[in-house]
């Protein structure tokens, strides 16, 4: 396998115009509530693999999947809550750190869903999905994209996702997968 650095994988999106697909493994925190869950420290760990768009306009996005609904298609995005962007709608600068910002659809997700591969402390061990599930947070639905007539399910929604480049294990794009280094 093909190593990408991370300045690398800057220029390379930089580079390249427009709403790209790419494929992710990552090793992501679980953001799981810590007090009482079975990790040692508390911290858990979850490694995913999906396919999603990066470049492309969040508010494009939800009046498309709005319309495609059956709303009416009138949604204003917020601004960038964090951070700053690097390279707009790809990647975002934030404290010393890049993110990788992907984004997909209902109909995207049916065809190629992302896919949570196991659970794991900050050493490696696994953790059983039974064990840990109480410790979860759950995905919620955005009121903003209901109020722009998109389902309630959040299945159903626009799904928004940054990872950490520091998470990111593999990527990827135009066809070639690389390890991120």
């Amino acid at each position: 396998m093909k190593t990408i650095t991370k300045e690398n994988l800057v220029a390379r999106l930089q580079g390249t115009p427009g709403t790209i697909f790419v494929g992710i493994e990552a090793l992501t925190d679980a953001k799981a509530r810590k007090t009482g869950n079975p990790a040692p420290d508390g911290l858990i760990f979850k490694r995913v693999r999906g396919a999603a768009m990066v470049g492309a306009d969040y508010q494009t996005s939800v009046k498309n999947e709005s319309l495609a609904q059956g709303g009416k298609g009138e949604f204003k995005a917020a601004p960038l809550p964090w951070g700053e962007w690097l390279i707009a709608g790809k990647v975002i600068s934030h404290k010393g750190e890049n993110y990788l910002r992907t984004q997909s659809r209902p109909g995207q997700r049916r065809v190629a869903a992302t896919k949570v591969l196991g659970y794991f402390t900050k050493d490696g061990a696994p953790l059983s999905f039974d064990a840990i599930s109480a410790f979860l947070p759950e995905k919620s639905e955005s009121k903003k994209q209901i109020a722009a007539g998109i389902a309630a399910d959040k299945k159903e929604q626009v799904w928004v996702n940054t990872y950490k480049f520091s998470s990111i294990q593999k990527i990827r794009i135009d066809g070639q997968t690389f390890r991120l280094v």
